[in-house]
């Protein structure tokens, strides 16, 4: 073989370097390849315009937590429920009858732009049964503008008189407002102590229920026993023990002789075993009249003989 010559040395090493500069570039690894090819696939199947969605989904909770921080998180849910249409416009009220509508809503405390979702229901129904006569309330929204509040208020028991006030009671002893006429019909109690034990008074009455029916008011005497006052005005003054059994030996005089319809002020049975009736003036003073001329008629008579 022939050695070449300076040209052809020249020519063949240009070759070689031609060849070299044309050899494939780095393969990239396999793992990463995959992972591409994966992005590859997720970005097809994303819907168009997904990019420009979520940066305005950005924007929205931004500026969500931007309200809650400076505290105008509601006056926020105003605003969109004025616009979608959801402020309260009607609040209605049923089942009261001593609690005045005006009572009610003071206590919802709704601002003039109250929105519906916006209203603590628990919060707003506690308020409400503060009020004297409420007892309970459910509170209900209605969308898409309004509030319903139903009411069961206490039952009038009977009247309290105390300091030269009348007050009416509930059967748990609670003071739920003054006495009016529409309270007339109520038994009025009296007496030191009395307010919790309203419901002993009537209970005992009635063990007799033709007492029951007569009675007016019930007085509690130095918080061990009762006097009962009827129709009649007249006072039953009862035992500390047994004032059951002494009510039934009224009612039972009363049924064979008119003993409570008689023209008496008083029947005393605290004794127990004894009974003392006071008579009216008027019927002591006839009595008198009637004692003193038998004695005159007795005189006259023994005179005679």
């Amino acid at each position: 073989m022939r050695p070449l010559s300076e040209g052809q040395a020249e020519e063949q090493g240009g070759r070689g370097a031609a060849s070299g500069a044309q050899q494939s570039p780095p393969r990239m690894p396999s793992w990463l390849a995959r992972r591409m090819r994966a992005l590859d696939r997720i970005d097809r199947q994303l819907p168009k315009h997904v990019g420009l969605e979520l940066t305005a989904l950005l924007f929205i909770v931004t500026g969500i937590a931007g309200l809650t921080a400076a505290g105008r998180t509601d006056a926020f849910v105003a605003s969109l429920s004025e616009a979608a249409g959801l402020s309260v416009e009607s609040v209605r009220i049923t089942g009261q009858m001593e609690t005045s509508e005006v009572a009610v809503l003071a206590k919802l405390q709704l601002p003039t732009d109250a929105a519906l979702p916006s209203i603590d229901l628990a919060a707003a129904r506690e308020r409400i049964e503060s009020l004297p006569w409420v007892q309970t309330a459910s509170l209900r929204k209605v969308y898409p503008s309004t509030l319903k509040i139903t009411i069961d208020e206490r039952q009038p028991y009977v009247i309290w008189q105390h300091d030269q006030q009348l007050s009416v009671l509930d059967e748990t002893g609670r003071v739920i407002g003054d006495a009016s006429d529409a309270h007339r019909d109520l038994v009025r109690v009296a007496g030191d102590g009395v307010q919790g034990r309203a419901t002993e008074a009537l209970a005992l009455a009635g063990t007799v229920p033709e007492i029951r029916a007569r009675l007016k008011a019930a007085i509690l005497v130095g918080e061990r026993r009762w006097n009962f006052v009827l129709d009649n005005g007249v006072t039953l003054m009862l035992p500390q023990d047994d004032p059951a059994a002494a009510l039934k030996r009224i009612a039972s005089l009363d049924a064979t002789d008119d003993l409570i319809d008689r023209d008496i002020v008083s029947v005393d049975l605290r004794l127990g075993d004894r009974m003392f009736v006071r008579l009216s003036p008027d019927a002591a003073a006839k009595r008198e009249a009637d004692l003193k001329a038998q004695a005159k008629a007795a005189k006259r008579k023994g005179a005679s003989t």
